[in-house]
């Protein structure tokens, strides 16, 4: 029984949920054709026609800018002179052909590499390169070159308009408002004071936020090719108010009046913080309002005073406790509610200072979003020229996807000018449309490029062959073959993408020179040779993509986290007197490299076989983990010696040992992680590996109570707080090892399979 229409609309909604690759494909279904009629049948130029077609085709599609409608328009107008200036070139270097192969394999790795900068230029490089491979491989040279720009320009005065006023995206717009509503939720549950009459209660209003949230974050996360610096940070932020939630929830199983004087200062200085993150992240999708940023830096601030006087008022409890032994006051005062509010101030700080970050990187301006200049770079150029350079490395992604690129197409066009191939062009698009930054899954890609070529030519064929070269059918035809090709690789998959395109391109010609079914086998040939070549590059150049090296970046996070981690915690706990700064610098610039991993696996274009979701939660994950040693080495260096057991002999031995073999099982734990993620072992490591039920605070504060001694108090403080930290990374456990199943997993596929 065929489908109903019902269930056509719920298969296209479940693979297009925001109906953003639906409404870019109308866009373009209009836009196409009415740019190809203006060169064809109005100006009767084939050039003029064919730059105007594949032109507006690329702005349509293939670019998709981040931003408001100022810095989207601001990064059109860039790539409109870009695109001309590489039409002139490739119009003067077409012969002869060394010439042509030389400036492909230059070109090519300049603007590829240049997605380096910024989000904003990888976004465009692909349209830029294919205004290129026009130029370089079709004939006519610079006797076409003013008919070439014509239509460049045709494609550019329709196609900018309508990207940025017709259906812009909205999705980060979105994902920041829902964003936005769960912190206000989660300072509604914190306020001190009760909701007012009608108001509705704070947990169902947080949960629903909550779920609002999660419908907009998997519908963004269906597009990620062009997420800016502080998109990508809001995605991760998402994750981490799902911590922060838990812990806010923890937070307030006890009534405000419950909790000392200095913990509902906390609190309430968290609901007010937390406030301030929800009104910095809504905007227009330019930038934050800087009232907003100012209060947030105020609040923020006072935050951290307020953890100061919790911390001030654990210690003067716990000195208490070490002179005046009385269970009541320990189990009363010091108790529960002062913990869980230290513990809600180190998590709502983590998420205030991700929020902050935010209002950084989306307030800087256009040009600076397009260079990708720093949140407080005093010099562009030499943002730009540390940038650059710290990537001319042969392992760096971003150096091998460039020099895979150039080659791919350097050999397309060699192969081209060897084989005198009828039509070149589609050589080189066979390889730009095949082409990914992993050798592997480019071999799966080029088969089913060429899978989806035969499909689209039996398609077009059938089509030519049935109805005949008469443009009066064909025209009406042509933008509904230009809606299916532009929406089929979101919506349906990579094959039926390539097949739309290749009987887009069979009726275009068609249209222009009727020469029936041999357009299709002529590009048949021509795809293959072009497949063929940008996967002999994929194997030739370092054999890893964004995929793989972001499994090792994320294992080498992990590993270098859980050293430094285990560092900081031996040095506080057994006064050993090494340092573990230099520790600490390692997993700094492991986190750096995996940052930069995850930024080129939102990047690339193609399938991805693990969620962003996964990949979110596990970089959250090594981030959290570094983040706990950075507390604890901080309170190291804060202790009058930078110790805790030391003087007071045998008294805190028993809880620094304890800590010391917790520390060593966790992070024994989070090594075995980052093996099993970087393939360094056949498993993901079970969560409750090397877990204990005992209560740390239990240990700590009987301690306390035999010391007599308030100095014992002091480091006995610095010792619970050190076990919060790695508390809080031991909970984290459970929720990594699906994320990270799923990553080994797709590491381990077969490359036919990726």
């Amino acid at each position: 029984m065929p489908p109903s229409v019902g269930d056509l609309w719920r298969r296209l909604r479940a693979r297009d949920p925001n109906g953003f690759a639906t409404r870019r494909a109308i866009r373009a279904a209009v836009v196409v054709p009415a740019n190809f009629a203006i060169g064809s049948q109005v100006i009767g130029d084939a050039q003029v026609a064919t730059f105007a077609a594949f032109g507006s085709f690329a702005l349509l599609i293939f670019v998709m800018f981040p931003g408001g409608w100022r810095s989207r328009l601001g990064a059109y107008l860039v790539l409109a002179g870009t695109g001309a200036v590489l039409i002139i070139l490739g119009s003067l270097v077409t012969t002869p052909d060394w010439l042509a192969v030389v400036a492909m394999f230059v070109i090519t790795f300049a603007v590829q590499f240049a997605g380096v900068v910024s989000s904003t230029i990888n976004a465009g490089a692909q349209a830029a390169l294919l205004a290129f491979i026009l130029a370089v491989m079709l004939p006519g040279g610079t006797s076409v070159l003013p008919d070439r720009l014509a239509g460049w320009g045709i494609a550019c005065g329709v196609s900018i308009p309508v990207a940025l006023l017709v259906w812009p995206p909205k999705d980060q717009d979105l994902l920041r408002v829902r964003t936005a509503g769960v912190c206000h939720g989660l300072a509604g549950m914190l306020r001190l004071e009760q909701p007012p009459p009608g108001a509705g209660d704070s947990l169902v209003a947080l949960r629903k936020a909550t779920r609002e949230l999660g419908v907009a974050f998997r519908a963004s996360a269906a597009r990620t090719a062009a997420l800016s610096t502080g998109s990508r940070l809001l995605v991760r932020l998402v994750d981490e108010l799902e911590w922060l939630s838990t812990a806010v929830i923890n937070a307030c199983a006890d009534a405000p009046e419950q909790w000392p004087e200095q913990g509902r200062r906390l609190r309430a200085a968290a609901s007010r913080l937390l406030d301030s993150c929800g009104s910095v992240l809504i905007h227009d999708g330019e930038r934050p309002r800087r009232d907003a940023c100012a209060e947030l830096t105020e609040r923020i601030e006072a935050l951290r005073l307020a953890r100061v006087a919790v911390a001030d008022e654990a210690l003067a409890e716990l000195r208490s406790s070490a002179v005046i032994t009385s269970e009541e006051t320990l189990r009363g005062e010091f108790g529960r509610p002062l913990y869980a509010a230290h513990e809600l101030g180190y998590a709502v700080a983590l998420a205030a200072n991700t929020v902050a970050v935010i209002a950084a990187a989306d307030s800087r301006s256009w040009w600076g979003r397009l260079l990708g200049r720093g949140f407080d770079a005093p010099n562009t150029r030499s943002a730009l020229v540390q940038v650059a350079t710290g990537h001319l490395d042969r392992h760096s992604v971003w150096f091998q996807s460039s020099l895979r690129a150039a080659a791919g197409l350097a050999g397309a066009v060699l192969v081209s000018r060897v084989v005198d191939a009828q039509n070149a062009f589609w050589i080189g698009l066979g390889a730009l449309s095949v082409l990914r930054s992993n050798a592997l899954a480019t071999g799966a890609t080029a088969v089913r490029a060429l899978v989806g070529t035969v499909l689209g030519f039996a398609i077009g064929g059938a089509i030519v062959s049935l109805l005949g070269t008469s443009t009066a059918v064909l025209w009406p035809l042509l933008p509904f073959i230009v809606l299916a090709a532009a929406a089929a690789p979101a919506i349906i998959s990579f094959i039926a993408g390539q097949a739309g395109f290749t009987v887009f391109t069979i009726v275009l010609f068609n249209i222009i020179a009727p020469e029936g079914w041999r357009i299709g086998v002529v590009r048949i040939e021509d795809v293959a040779l072009g497949c063929a070549v940008s996967l002999a590059a994929g194997f030739l150049f370092w054999p890893r993509g964004a995929a793989a090296s972001l499994s090792t970046a994320l294992s080498d996070a992990y590993a270098a986290s859980a050293s430094f981690l285990r560092a900081a915690i031996h040095a506080i706990a057994r006064s050993e007197p090494d340092s573990p700064a230099a520790i600490g610098a390692s997993a700094s610039a492991a986190g750096l490299r995996l940052d930069e991993a995850l930024r080129q696996y939102l990047a690339e274009k193609g399938p991805k076989h693990v969620p962003l979701e996964t990949v979110t939660r596990l970089a959250n994950g090594a981030t959290r983990l570094r983040l706990a040693g950075a507390a604890i080495e901080q309170l190291r260096l804060a202790a009058p010696d930078g110790r805790l057991a030391g003087d007071n002999g045998d008294r805190l031995e028993q809880p620094a040992d304890l800590l010391s073999r917790r520390a060593d099982a966790v992070t024994e734990w989070y090594t075995d992680l980052a093996a099993g993620i970087g393939g360094r072992n056949g498993s993901v490591p079970e969560p409750t590996a090397g877990r204990s039920a005992d209560s740390f605070v239990d240990v700590v504060l009987p301690a306390v109570e035999q010391c007599g001694d308030p100095d014992c108090a002091d480091r006995a403080e610095r010792l619970l707080w050190s076990g919060q930290y790695l508390g809080d990374v031991d909970q984290l456990r459970p929720h990594l090892v699906d994320p990270a199943a799923a990553v080994a997993a797709a590491r381990s596929r077969p490359w036919w399979q990726r």
